[in-house]
């Protein structure tokens, strides 16, 4: 009887969490924003494409298992508690979108930059004439990388027959950058207003530039904590893995692991490898806080997308 239960019960905890890692990678989001597009695609390539990682739901889950399977290892060799694994599998989740994270804020810092110059660009362009066309046209021309691109597409989008305002916001809805936000206002409030503005632009790329800088410290913080998280997290784990294989390779048994063989051990294992990824989850999304960033729509009256 022992014996069944020693099997059976770990056996039911690690199928649950399995279930619920299908469950939590499949289920569609409660949010919709987008229903007609929403409906077309997967949960995960929905969550992937709303949070700007992209990587396609296939990569994702690819280089998820890869990383899950090794934290699933690492578990399973510091314990001996092979049930340890699926926790590790959803810790490769958790880490892999938190590397995907850092890459999106930095490719959102180099645009961030790019941005400043570009204020420097309209400026420079409005002081020898004053002419919405000729800055956006400018910025165009002898901007850097994507930045050039989108004010290219406002260009466009204008000759069209779309508005200032209109084009600026279809651009600021796929970029989600407050950075973005601020300048495109601030060229908008150029465009409507009477008089002199090189001033007000003037102080606008300053502003610019000081944002691309707190944006760029932010990120950079951001990256050191979640790096002294993970280290403090894994490093005990594999610490213990080590000691383990030691043990074992010189004769011994693990440094007392046999506590794990059992039924409580068992169960003991599992819950400090749930615990583990709850808590590197945990300290994700707390280190994600100060990056979200409330929008506001550049058009008076209209809501943001």
């Amino acid at each position: 009887m022992n014996e069944t239960l020693l099997a059976l019960v770990p056996a039911l905890l690690a199928g649950g969490l399995v279930v619920g890692i299908v469950f939590a990678a499949t289920a569609r989001p409660r949010r919709v924003v987008r229903a007609q597009r929403e409906t077309t695609l997967d949960g995960i390539q929905v969550r992937l494409d709303r949070a700007q990682l992209g990587v396609s739901a296939g990569a994702y889950v690819t280089r998820s298992l890869l990383y899950g399977a090794a934290f699933g290892l690492l578990m399973a060799l510091a314990t001996g508690a092979w049930l340890t694994f699926p926790a590790g599998l959803v810790a490769g989740f958790a880490f892999v979108w938190s590397r995907l994270e850092d890459e999106r804020n930095e490719r959102l810092n180099r645009y961030h930059k790019a941005l400043a110059s570009a204020a420097d660009t309209i400026v420079n362009s409005w002081r020898v004439r004053p002419s919405m066309n000729r800055a956006l046209e400018a910025v165009a021309t002898y901007g850097q990388g994507e930045v050039a691109g989108d004010f290219e597409q406002v260009r466009r989008a204008m000759r069209g027959g779309s508005s200032l305002p209109a084009s600026l916001q279809a651009v600021a809805d796929g970029r989600q950058s407050p950075v973005f936000d601020a300048l495109a206002t601030a060229l908008i409030v150029a465009e409507e207003a009477s008089g002199e503005v090189s001033e007000m632009l003037a102080r606008q790329a300053a502003s610019t530039r000081q944002m691309a800088v707190i944006y760029e410290e932010t990120i950079d913080e951001q990256r050191g904590q979640r790096t002294d998280v993970m280290w403090g997290i894994a490093g005990p784990w594999g610490i213990m893995a080590l000691l383990r294989i030691f043990t074992i390779a010189t004769g011994g048994l693990g440094y007392g692991t046999e506590f794990f063989q059992t039924l409580p051990g068992q169960v003991a294992a599992v819950v400090a490898a749930v615990l583990t990824v709850v808590a590197y989850v945990n300290s994700h999304r707390v280190a994600g806080r100060g990056l979200v960033v409330q929008r506001v729509a550049l058009e008076r009256g209209k809501e943001p997308a």
